[in-house]
């Protein structure tokens, strides 16, 4: 749709908001809702019940101040309505190489979306003002504001949220999306909700391999393998080691199940395939060879995989390598015929290297419970001595447990 720059002054509401539902749809953004900033009280309170319950885990700034997160006008006092889109970042993942490598979310594989949705969106601003004749004051955010979009795109019709808690877009758009906000300080006529539901399916919880979600609440983070390798600051809980899998950043699994997932759009935009990012896989043990914080930060520049930092990054491959190893020993799953007994033997050989010289305790408890899945007794000898001479007390007392 062609309009003349000025002809804002002369549009209805309606026309103003289709001209910018269909502009954002020219960007690539497949659908598009406009949002009032009215304090959201219901979405609060079921917030404030499922802070109460202890779900945020270790995200402490998610538990300050609910009323902000829930108060949209509040984070940008100029504005008077928001455009929230959505964008899909799926992309097929292709078959696992032979080796040890992890697995890495779908939204993860290529740049980093807030960078990318951000000029985007500040794009979408620049033709909107053409369309205004006037300059339009507005902030563009995705996933890095204290505010609860998913309620607000839920409640203006972007999709509605799953027992997942991910939005779920209608016509089968599915739950493979970015949500973000143009907060404008154009005034336009809030949509209504879209009335989608779950029905009885609970395929996303019976399908969460550490039955993070619960039936009627939501996502228990101290459970969910998305928290655990991400934002989680600590080791892995040794009852949830083996439920990672092969995740070393993120999981798909919940989605992967959700019959609104069965026909996914393949992302429009380049900057989210496999071939700009990280990829579909990391090779675990390129990650515990990288040397400093620095070389950390030059491998992953622009992309998400940035945010757990070395240590978390190098926590979740050594968990996703003990459970390749523990596969290799009962000779299932996905690493049987996978793995050559030499592949196998260097690996514990790079990993009793990592155990000699790591300096971190968490990591150095995490190398010896990863070598105590493979079930060789020149391994168990080997770890023997090592619990012998390790010189941190409660390590040492841990690892014993394992050999």
């Amino acid at each position: 749709m062609l309009i003349e720059p000025g002809y804002y002054r002369a549009m209805t509401s309606k026309q103003l908001k289709e001209a910018i539902k269909e502009t954002a749809y020219d960007l690539g953004f497949q659908r598009t809702v406009i949002a009032s900033l009215a304090p959201m009280e219901p979405e609060r309170q079921e917030y404030e019940r499922w802070l109460a319950l202890g779900y945020a885990a270790g995200m402490e700034y998610l538990k300050r101040n609910p009323h902000f997160r829930t108060s949209p006008q509040l984070l940008y006092p100029e504005g008077r309505s928001a455009i929230v889109v959505s964008v899909s970042y799926y992309s097929e993942v292709p078959e696992p190489p032979p080796g040890f490598f992890g697995k890495v979310a779908r939204y993860a594989v290529g740049l980093d979306y807030h960078a990318v949705i951000r000029a985007k969106l500040r794009e979408l601003n620049a033709r909107i003002e053409k369309v205004a004749g006037r300059k339009v004051l507005a902030k563009a955010y995705t996933d890095d504001v204290a505010l609860f979009e998913q309620r607000l795109a839920a409640r203006h019709g972007l999709g509605f949220a799953g027992r997942h808690t991910l939005i779920i877009g209608p016509q089968l758009i599915g739950t493979y999306n970015f949500v973000a906000e143009l907060i404008t300080d154009v005034e336009l006529d809030a949509d209504e909700p879209y009335q989608g539901t779950c029905g009885k399916c609970f395929r996303c919880g019976e399908g969460c391999p550490t039955d993070a979600i619960e039936f009627g609440i939501g996502v228990n983070s101290n459970q969910c393998i998305s928290y655990l390798t991400i934002e989680n600051k600590e080791g892995i809980p040794l009852p949830l080691r083996k439920q990672l899998d092969r995740w070393v950043f993120g999981c798909d699994a919940c989605q992967d199940v959700c019959p609104y997932n069965q026909k996914p759009n393949v992302s429009p935009w380049e900057e989210f395939s496999p071939e700009k990012g990280a990829g579909h896989y990391l090779d675990l043990f390129s990650i515990l060879e990288l040397e400093s914080e620095t070389a950390f930060r030059a491998r992953f520049a622009h992309t998400p995989l940035r945010r757990p930092k070395l240590r978390g990054l190098a926590r979740n491959a050594l968990t996703v390598i003990g459970n390749i190893l523990a596969d290799a020993s009962s000779n299932s799953g996905e690493t049987k015929n996978k793995i050559s007994e030499a592949g196998l033997s260097v690996a514990v050989t790079k990993l009793f290297g990592f155990l000699q010289s790591e300096p971190e305790d968490m990591l150095r408890e995490l190398a010896f419970w990863a070598l105590a899945q493979y079930d060789s007794a020149e391994t168990r000898r080997k770890l023997r001595l090592f619990a012998e001479n390790e010189k941190n007390a409660a390590v040492r007392q841990t690892i014993c447990h394992y050999i």
